[in-house]
């Protein structure tokens, strides 16, 4: 029940305090809360959740981030990256941001999508488009790219808006 109640929350109105009765009043920020899921996203060698629905998974917490940043607050959710075979871009244990709305081959070159496969689980890479043929690529070069074909079946859930992460 708190789940669903959590889910159904896409935006917050947050108070900003300033000191001094000089100040002008600041504009009042559109903050949007996304969830945090339990499942995992892995690297190219890497297995995780083999649920092909983002938003199936349980919420374990939840994440503000501003408005601009989620053109689609109710299709976004996070989720943590197993892996290192986005690195040095991301890393193990960042978190994505992802709009489950923008899962479409057409888009532009070069996106961070989140992928599906039946036996493979939920990997993040980076579709490359090469004529006709549509590749995953790991941004670290150990591993190696993935090519899309119907043998393949892997199945485009969403794109990477932006991620978070600790410095070591």
């Amino acid at each position: 029940m708190f789940h669903r109640r959590l889910d159904q929350v896409s935006t917050i109105n947050i108070q900003v305090a300033s000191a001094g009765s000089w100040q002008k009043k600041p504009k009042m920020p559109q903050i949007v809360a996304i969830p945090l899921r339990k499942c995992e996203v892995a690297s190219h060698s890497g297995k995780t959740s083999n649920s092909a629905i983002l938003h199936d998974a349980p919420v374990k917490s939840m994440i503000a981030a501003p408005g601009h940043w989620c053109p689609n607050p109710a299709a976004t959710t996070c989720l943590r990256v197993c892996g290192n075979s986005m690195a040095p871009l991301t890393g193990h244990g960042y978190i994505l941001a992802v709009d489950s709305s923008q899962h479409d081959h057409a888009k532009p070159d070069g996106s961070i999508v989140i992928a599906w496969h039946k036996n493979k689980g939920l990997m993040v890479s980076r579709l490359k488009r090469y004529g006709p043929t549509e590749v995953l690529e790991p941004e670290n070069k150990e591993y190696e790219p993935i090519v899309l074909n119907n043998e393949k079946r892997w199945k485009i859930l969403a794109k990477v808006l932006w991620w978070i992460g600790k410095s070591s």
